[in-house]
């Protein structure tokens, strides 16, 4: 059984039902390479100052031979805000595109000891907090999910989804738990509630499922960009084309959404290739080849050339999943109707 990450209460009017919250994916299993040294040698990250420390500082000032570099490196003028602000110096102020190099004299690295969080509130002025600081400003994580309202699950856009979790009952939480997933089936409707955790507050859904409650982080209405938005100008299809998309449709048509179908081939590809370096092979790059993108000029011999590729596409499958030991179950095609494709007619006289 996997692990909880919280002990919950999920509260609606005067109901509170105790719950445990655990995480509803698994982290990212993509491949990562490390970056190391040409040689094999593993290399590990720094942070750098273009500040001098102030024993350089000094003497740079006291070079008189350097002195445009020293005129670079005078501090600027005390600021009026709070001594909090800090306004960075020109030679911090990095031209685009330029590498730091930490072998130059004027970088030094500073340890993580001595690193503190700062907000640009302007270009190159920065307002630095102490870890204390930005202790207080968080809110403190609550042990609460607070419902609002119910609302029909429908009306949730999934471009609003963001992480779920799952809920499940403590053991003095059956009851109430149970009556809240049956209440949400049976109305088809689904909880909004305000949700603190980890230094933010979120807006969360609460579903019911088979099997139990997933709660479902949602995003706020600024951070989602609507389709309207691109202005798609939507011209008018005719009767025979959407005859022809519905059949299409039909062909490669399943019962529902099964996960186990897909896998991520790219990463199979990648780790292919590792197995194959480990063993000493040398790594030969396939050659693709381009397929044509030519701009569809029928629409009618697009659609009739996918239907014909997707219906021997369909006579293989069977096939291939009896060879395997499954068994595929498909909707059986819809053949075209007579509107599609009229057949010509016959002159008068001619004999059958």
């Amino acid at each position: 059984m996997p692990r909880a990450i919280a002990s919950l209460s999920l509260s609606f009017g005067l109901v509170s039902i105790p719950v445990k919250l655990f995480s509803a994916t698994e982290a990212s299993s993509a491949v990562r390479f490390k970056l190391m040294r040409a040689d094999g040698a593993r290399v590990r990250q720094q942070y750098v100052s273009d500040a001098p420390t102030d024993e350089r500082a000094e003497e740079v000032a006291a070079t008189p031979s350097d002195s445009k570099r020293s005129s670079r490196r005078q501090d600027p003028p005390p600021l009026a805000q709070s001594s909090n602000v800090r306004e960075l110096r020109a030679a911090e102020i990095l031209p685009p595109q330029r590498a730091l190099d930490i072998d130059e004299p004027t970088l030094s690295v500073v340890e993580r000891d001595d690193i503190v969080k700062g907000y640009e509130f302007e270009k190159g002025k920065f307002v630095l907090f102490t870890p204390d600081e930005l202790k207080a400003l968080q809110e403190a994580s609550r042990q609460t999910i607070d419902i609002v309202s119910f609302v029909p699950q429908e009306t949730i856009d999934p471009v609003y989804y963001d992480k779920a979790y799952l809920l499940a009952p403590e053991k003095r939480g059956s009851k109430p738990y149970s009556l809240l997933h049956e209440a949400l089936r049976s109305s088809g409707r689904c909880a909004l509630a305000k949700w603190a955790w980890r230094s933010k507050q979120y807006v969360v859904q609460v579903r019911a499922v088979d099997g139990g409650l997933v709660l479902q982080q949602l995003r706020y209405a600024e951070e989602v960009r609507s389709v309207r938005d691109l202005e798609i100008h939507l011209v008018p299809v005719t009767k025979p084309e959407l005859q022809l998309a519905l059949q299409l449709i039909e062909h490669i048509s399943e019962e529902a959404f099964d996960p186990t179908q897909f896998v991520d081939e790219e990463k199979q590809r990648i780790l292919a290739a590792v197995e194959k370096k480990i063993a000493g092979q040398e790594i030969v790059a396939p050659q693709h080849v381009e397929t044509s993108r030519a701009e569809v000029v029928d629409l009618m011999t697009a659609l009739r050339a996918s239907l014909s590729a997707a219906g021997k596409a369909n006579s293989e499958r069977p096939a291939s999943a009896q060879a395997t030991g499954s068994t595929v179950h498909r909707k059986p095609p819809v053949r075209a109707t007579k509107s599609v494709e009229p057949l010509p007619r016959r002159k008068a006289g001619t004999k059958k």
